[in-house]
């Protein structure tokens, strides 16, 4: 080798470090959605100086059956594959993705030389005229994920060390950056995922788990909000209380479980009749149910109780239900406060049991 030519290759390896080093820094700092093409880039850097016709990634499925090409650089004049190179099976080329997993690199001087067991893997090569390719393993925590690769077209080299390493060192800059996406990706579902969670325990710490209506708890929340609100508006807000007439005595006649049929079937009673947007309904507690009623009128609330005390006497089981309504219509002021609306409204529910149940009452 002459001073001259030795004098070229350093060259070229430091220009090739020192792209190499302003790509590392850039996919250090790229996010996920930029990462695609600081990843061509450094493919760039390895063909650069006319080094290489084709450099590209490819990462394989988890099970090792195919790999696609998932970024890709080309020189000028040369034909890009990334399109045409997704999902391609291991049964097409075993031998590739046999040495591949053995042995994490793969070096081809001379396509004409790859022996006869190589088949569709050189077939491949010589239908898009490549004589030389090189490709090596991409890592992840010691599993194969993949790899970067490059081809000469219409030219032959035989690859030396520097080569090998120059693209170790690309290819271990790109596994970290899809590790680090990874991982924050793993992140972001891992929160999100932590958000669904603490939104359901927070609905089931506001949910009654027999009837799946709101527990007492969600129902204190909803009165409070809907007395701040409607007294701030001055508008009209109903407030009904609901409870099953001799629960006590079905419980001890019939058992349990027909109690608790009987209170899911006035539970779906209840959402049916009162679903207007808005309307809030949950177990107030044991037999009792709460609806909580924006804008609508005493007229229309009287219909409603109608309406629920003929539906709750279709309910079927052991014994004919029917139930006690109180109805508590009124435009929030600020003195108004929850102990007061209940009062209100168990009063008239008591009226109702007192008048002989299956029955509204008003509450005055």
């Amino acid at each position: 080798m002459t001073t001259e030519s030795t004098t070229i290759t350093t060259h070229s390896t430091a220009q090739f470090a020192y792209l190499i080093s302003q790509i590392s820094t850039s996919l250090i700092n790229a996010s996920p959605a930029e990462s695609a093409q600081h990843i061509e880039n450094a493919l760039a850097a390895l063909g650069s100086n006319d080094r290489k016709d084709r450099c590209y990634v490819f990462l394989f499925s988890n099970d090792y059956n195919e790999m696609s090409n998932t970024h890709e650089w080309v020189n000028e004049g040369i034909t890009a594959h990334k399109d045409d190179l997704q999902g391609v099976p291991a049964s097409a080329m075993p031998w590739f993705f046999r040495e591949m997993k053995a042995e994490g690199l793969i070096l081809v001087n001379d396509t004409a030389q790859l022996p006869d067991e190589a088949g569709g893997f050189k077939a491949e090569l010589l239908r898009e005229n490549i004589q030389s390719m090189m490709a090596v393993g991409m890592y992840l925590e010691g599993r194969l994920i993949g790899f970067v690769g490059c081809d000469l077209v219409h030219r032959q080299c035989d690859w030396s060390d520097e080569d090998v390493r120059q693209m170790r060192l690309v290819a271990d800059m790109i596994t970290n950056t899809l590790a680090r996406h990874r991982t924050e990706a793993q992140l972001q579902q891992m929160e999100a995922e932590l958000r669904a969670a603490n939104r359901r325990l927070a609905q089931l710490a506001h949910e009654d788990g027999l009837t799946e209506l709101k527990n007492r708890r969600g129902l204190d929340a909803a009165l409070s909000s809907e007395l701040s609100r409607l007294q701030r508006k001055q508008q009209v807000l109903t407030v009904m209380m609901i409870d099953i007439d001799h629960f006590k005595q079905l419980n001890d006649q019939h058992g349990h479980m027909v109690g608790d049929a009987a209170l899911r079937c006035v539970a779906q009673e209840l959402k049916h009749t009162l679903q207007r947007s808005g309307e809030t309904i949950g177990r107030f507690g044991g037999d009792e149910f709460l609806a909580i009623c924006p804008l609508l009128t005493e007229a229309e609330a009287q219909q409603r109780a109608e309406t629920l005390l003929a539906r709750i006497s279709t309910c079927e089981g052991a014994a004919r239900l029917t139930i006690s309504v109180g109805i508590y219509t009124f435009i929030p002021t600020p003195t108004s406060t929850p102990d007061e609306v209940m009062r209100k409204v168990d009063n008239a529910v008591y009226r109702a049991k007192h008048n002989g149940r299956n029955r509204f009452e008003i509450a005055s």
